[in-house]
Parts: C-alpha cells; structure tokens; sequence
C-alpha cells in the first residue's frame, strides 16, 4: 500500500486536533450532562442515548454549521463574518456556566497556538471557541468537515467519560454508545451543512435547566 502524503497529513491533523490529550481542559466540563445525572434525568444506558442523541441535534443547528461558516469566513479572511459568526455562537450559550465554558476553552487554545508562533490576531477580541477551533484547524491543513467531524468525535467521547465517571456505566456499555451514535455523527454533519443562515439556532431547554442547576449544585467534579 502506498502512502498518500496529503491525506495521511489531513488524518495527522485531525488526530491532533481531537485528541483528548490537547490542553485545552475539555475534560473539566460536562455541558450540564453532570447535573442531569444528579437530577435523575439520565440513570442508565438507555437514558444516556437519548440524552445524547438530543444534544447531537442542537450541535447540528448551531455549534457545526457556525463551525462551518467561520471557516469559510477565516478562508476569505473576512473579520466582518468571523466577528458576527463568534458573537452568534456566544450569544447563544444560554447559562454563565455554557458560556464560561467556551470562553475558557478558547482561552486556552490560543495559549496553545501562540506557543506554537501562530498569530491570532486575526481573531476577534473575545473568540467563540469555535472561532479558534477553525483557526487552528486551517492552520494545521484540515479541512473543515474533517474538523467538525473530529470536533463531534471529541465532544461524544468526553460526554462519554464524564457519564463513566458519574453513572454505573462500563466501558463496555460506553463503548456500546460510541458504536451506536458514530453514524449519528455523520448524519448530523450532512445536515448542518444543508442548513441557511436564518435556520440557525436551537434551544435545548434540557441543558439549559440542568446547566442552571449545576451551578449551585453541592458536589460537583466538573466545572459545567
């Protein structure tokens, strides 16, 4: 078998940006999944499906389609899209735990991209994370469906770490979900990508309730 250079450059980078060893501190955060657990809202396997697949649909009509149109924007090197792209993505984080969560995960991986001498100032002043997300993808050669694609991998993955270590989950049944929902993954990709602009944007009242509640919950491990 030969080698294709291009390709197994674009597996490198999405490798690289997906991994859960990146250090942006993604782990720390449970995207409310933490507090629906306490609630007694996600209890099994069966409930952490349903709780999940949800959450794939509200990622579909906001998260990856706006992923989508920063990196089209950053492309075109258009600060007047990638500044309303941002502000959109931010302004729809509907708790201050939502939206401290993005915040910090932007925070650091422009750590991580300064340290490595790019310059970020084509950003604006306070980036989605997702903002930096293409930034750091286009910097590295991916292409931006090969990102969001990674992106959705990571974000099941933790959500699956983060039900490990709080419900009676086994790795078996954990990998049982990721077996499952790996087609889910691509179906919601293709269809953020079929959505226009005035589509965009879905309220998972869900998430919202659980996130507001995290925030006084007593015991917590995560810090969302």
């Amino acid at each position: 078998m030969t080698t294709d250079g291009s390709q197994a450059g674009q597996l490198l980078a999405l490798l690289h940006l997906s991994s859960p060893a990146l250090p942006i501190g993604a782990f720390a955060y449970s995207s409310g999944l933490e507090s629906a657990i306490e609630l007694g809202w996600v209890k099994d396997e069966a409930c952490l499906q349903d709780w999940l697949s949800g959450m794939l649909r509200g990622l579909a009509y906001l998260d990856i389609p706006v992923l989508l149109r920063l990196a089209a924007a950053g492309e075109r090197q258009d600060s007047v899209q990638l500044g309303y792209w941002s502000d959109f993505l931010r302004a729809s984080r509907e708790t201050r735990e939502l939206l401290f969560e993005d915040e910090q995960q932007a925070r650091a991986l422009i750590r991580l991209l300064k340290g490595q001498g790019l310059a970020v100032s084509a950003l604006p002043p306070q980036p989605a994370f997702m903002a930096v997300y293409s930034l750091a993808a286009r910097h590295w050669g991916l292409d931006p469906q090969w990102a969001a694609l990674g992106w959705l991998w990571g974000w099941l993955e933790n959500q699956l770490s983060v039900a490990s270590k709080t419900l009676p989950l086994g790795q078996t049944a954990a990998q049982r979900l990721l077996l499952a929902l790996k087609p889910a993954l691509i179906e919601h990709l293709q269809l953020a990508e079929t959505l226009d602009d005035e589509q965009l944007g879905l309220s998972l009242p869900g998430q919202v309730h659980a996130s507001c509640l995290h925030e006084t919950q007593y015991s917590r491990l995560f810090r969302s």
